[in-house]
C-alpha cells in the first residue's frame, strides 16, 4: 500500500507543479510559429452555420457577434438555418448585412439537425462551424 501512496503522491505532484513547469519551458524554447497556419499558407474560407427558430430578440446581436470574429471577411460565410421560424427572425435575417449573411429556411420543420442540414448543402466554405 505504501508503494501507490508514492504512487499517488508523485502523479499529484506532477499534474500540478511540474508538467506546468515543463510547459513553460517547452513554450520559452521553442519559436512560435503563429496559431497553427503558417504564414506562406492561404487561410481556408469558413462557414459558420447558425441555427435559429423564433429567435427574433436576440438574432440580431448574434450577428453582431458572429460578423466580430477576426477572420478575413472575403473567407467567411454566414449563414443563418432558419427551423421553419413563425416570427420575424427570417424578415431580420433576410434584411441584415446583405452579402455578408445569407438565410437559409428549412422547407419543413423537422428540428435543428434538419436545419443544419438544409444550410450544409449551401455551404462553400471549406471549413463549416455550428454556433446557436
Amino acid at each position: 500500500m505504501e508503494w501507490l501512496f508514492w504512487l499517488l503522491l508523485v502523479g499529484l505532484v506532477y499534474s500540478y507543479f511540474l508538467y506546468p513547469i515543463l510547459l513553460k519551458l517547452v513554450l520559452a524554447v521553442r519559436p512560435r510559429s503563429g496559431p497553427g497556419i503558417a504564414p506562406e499558407q492561404p487561410l481556408p474560407s469558413m462557414t459558420l452555420v447558425v441555427t435559429v427558430h423564433n429567435e427574433s430578440q436576440r438574432i440580431r446581436d448574434k450577428l453582431a457577434n458572429s460578423l466580430e470574429i477576426d477572420y478575413p471577411a472575403e473567407l467567411l460565410e454566414v449563414i443563418v438555418a432558419s427551423d421553419c421560424s413563425t416570427d420575424d427572425t427570417d424578415d431580420i435575417v433576410a434584411n441584415y448585412a446583405p452579402g455578408r449573411v445569407r438565410l437559409v429556411r428549412a422547407d419543413q420543420r423537422k428540428g435543428k439537425e434538419y436545419a443544419q442540414l438544409c444550410a450544409i448543402r449551401e455551404a462553400q466554405g471549406e471549413i463549416i462551424v455550428f454556433s446557436d
